[in-house]
């Protein structure tokens, strides 16, 4: 079985505990992060996650769900884009 991935992207004001708020969320769902990038310019943070959503695929919409809550508390546009497998 072919591994199946999400690409979601945070953006927004820069503030510490970020990355910890955000993954902590995918963790929660059982899902592996296996790639991120992430920069701050001029005060605006960027966050880019590949996430492995193979285990149980039934959680992308529970943790889209979640994930948009909780960046919306942080004050950040979050976006996801279906990437396939591998």
């Amino acid at each position: 079985m072919a591994d199946k991935y999400v690409v979601i992207i945070a953006i927004g004001p820069d503030r510490s505990g970020l990355i910890a708020e955000i993954t902590s969320v995918i963790a929660d769902f059982g899902c592996n992060i296996e790639d991120m990038d992430q920069v701050v310019m001029h005060g605006i943070f960027i966050l880019s996650l590949l996430v492995n959503i193979s285990p149980d695929v039934s959680v992308l919409e529970k943790m889209r769900t979640k994930l948009q809550y909780r960046c919306h508390e942080l004050g950040l546009e979050v976006t996801f884009y279906y990437a396939g497998t591998k």
